[in-house]
């Protein structure tokens, strides 16, 4: 026989002895632990203290969200970072008002917890149109001018007297797009001034007309409804 050729040895199964000595370990390891578990001793009186006092928590805490429909933590979980204090920017802005002719006819003013700043008056816009009339452009961009050193979220408000869009030439076709129009307007010159957030605009119409109901003379009433408001918010501003 040629010493190249070597006789292959049949195939056979691998061993399996080894997982009797497995098994064997498993089941001295469970009863081992069930051994010990047997010999130890549950503390009664502390297991009981427990479940009474886990068990008074979970009954106060939804007897409080039963009763009053709102638990502990409800509101750390939506509040919203502050920005600058609104009556030092009040306290800021009337500084500035003071001190330049242009914003004299601008009504500034603190009102839940917003600052309101509002370009009402014969001064500023136009019947029908979203056109500031006079320096209004200045007047807005001195405001632009200090809300852009702040974080505060910023919200502007458009408004028209209750008389209708009659022209079939009108630009726009009713109170509701106008008030969106100025509003725009003026969250454009902001922008212009220098405010890097994001501008809520609103048109509101003639929705918020019967406030100026202590107002007696017919055309200064109709004068302060064509306005805009700037609100400033307590809490920042989104980001770009």
């Amino acid at each position: 026989m040629s010493p190249f050729l070597i006789p292959k040895r049949p195939n056979t199964a691998s061993s399996t002895i080894w997982m009797t000595s497995l098994a064997d370990l498993l089941a001295l390891l469970l009863a081992f632990f069930v051994l010990m578990f047997s010999m130890s001793e549950i503390k009664v009186d502390r297991w009981q203290t427990l479940t009474e006092t886990l068990g008074n928590k979970i009954s106060d805490h939804t007897d409080l969200v039963t009763k009053t429909g709102e638990a502990e933590k409800n509101m750390s979980m939506v509040s919203e970072p502050k920005a600058i204090n609104i009556a030092y920017l009040a306290h800021v802005l009337n500084g500035k008002k003071e001190q330049s002719p242009l914003l004299s006819s601008v009504q500034i003013f603190e009102a839940d917890n917003k600052l309101i700043i509002s370009l009402a008056g014969p001064d500023f816009f136009k019947p029908g149109t979203e056109k500031e009339a006079g320096n209004v452009v200045e007047v807005v961009r001195l405001i632009g001018d200090t809300l852009r050193h702040i974080r505060n979220r910023v919200e502007v408000y458009g408004h028209t007297d209750p008389d209708p869009v009659t022209s079939p030439t009108a630009k726009y076709k009713n109170n509701w797009v106008l008030s969106v129009a100025r509003a725009l307007s003026v969250a454009s010159e902001l922008k212009k001034a220098g405010y890097i957030y994001p501008i809520r605009a609103f048109g509101m119409a003639d929705s918020r007309f019967n406030e100026l109901a202590a107002i007696e003379d017919v055309q200064k009433k109709y004068a302060f409804a064509r306005r805009v408001d700037i609100i400033v918010q307590e809490s920042a501003g989104r980001g770009q």
